[in-house]
Parts: C-alpha cells; sequence; structure tokens
C-alpha cells in the first residue's frame, strides 16, 4: 500500500458484527468482500482493523475519487460476493463516512 494518499478519497466504515458471527465465518465472508472489492475501478487500497475493547471493526478504503466510491458502494449493495459479509454487521451500529484529503504526512 503506497502511504501517499494526497489524491484519494477515503471512506470510513466502521461497524459491529450480529451476535453469533463466528470468527471464521467473518474471515471467510472478509475474503470474499476483499476479492470483489480489489476489482472494482478506482479502488486504490484497504485496511481492516479490530478495536477489541470496543468490539468494533474499522475498514480503512482509499478511492481514485468519489466517483468510484459511489459506484462501487451502489454495486456492492447487489454483489453475492459482499452480501455474507453485510449479512453478519448490525446495521444500528454501521457508519460511513467519506472525506476529501486535507493533508498527509508521509515519511521522508
Amino acid at each position: 500500500m503506497s502511504a501517499n494518499h494526497n489524491d484519494h478519497v477515503l471512506e470510513l466504515v466502521t461497524f459491529k458484527l450480529k451476535p453469533g458471527a463466528t470468527e471464521d465465518a467473518f474471515a471467510s465472508a472478509n475474503e470474499s468482500l476483499a476479492g470483489w472489492l480489489s476489482r472494482q475501478p478506482g479502488f486504490v487500497s484497504r485496511n481492516l482493523s479490530h478495536n477489541e475493547k470496543e468490539d468494533t471493526y474499522i475498514d480503512v478504503v482509499y478511492w481514485e475519487s468519489l466517483a468510484a466510491v459511489e459506484m462501487a458502494n451502489q454495486l456492492a449493495m447487489t454483489a453475492e460476493e459482499c452480501a455474507p459479509l453485510f449479512s453478519m454487521c448490525d446495521i444500528d451500529t454501521v457508519k460511513m463516512v467519506h472525506a476529501m484529503p486535507v493533508t498527509s504526512v508521509v515519511p521522508v
């Protein structure tokens, strides 16, 4: 992953899993979604993290443009590769934000 995202749109999604979702099922569903995501036009990079203290997942995705984000989000709603992960998310906890870069610090 490139450390410099000065020209890329940030997509930040936080969510919790529904009760009963297993680690194995989530790992498989995430792998399917990640494969689909990596084939979308304008996709740059993705990092999925887990905040154990709050049991919340933090998904950071960079896109080439806001148009690419919007198209991928629209397609994701009906993509069978995305459905398993989406079905595990507690919809009441999902928060999604898109932001344009203001500044970036890159190691010298």
